[in-house]
């Protein structure tokens, strides 16, 4: 299995959207598309991006403990 440094080096598809969050007030929800589960949030998308690092990472670190080999980032084909 590969090192945690080589799966956080994937450049996995990350999407962020404007969400309600629990308490109702407007936050930024950026998810792996590759990892399920994995996201986090924040009150600006960049934030939320920066939050989503450290998601990743535990997400990342987890499977491998678990003996369970991260995905790497599906290949993305254009439609007409």
């Amino acid at each position: 299995m590969k090192t945690i440094q080589h799966y956080l080096s994937v450049p996995y598809q990350q999407t962020v959207t404007l969400e309600d969050c629990t308490d109702g007030t407007p936050c930024y929800v950026a998810r792996v598309t590759e990892l399920p589960g994995c996201e986090s949030h924040g009150t600006t998308p960049d934030e939320a991006l920066a939050n989503l690092e450290d998601a990743k990472r535990l997400y990342i670190e987890s499977m491998i403990e678990d003996g369970i080999e991260p995905p790497v980032r599906r290949k993305v084909v254009p439609t007409a």
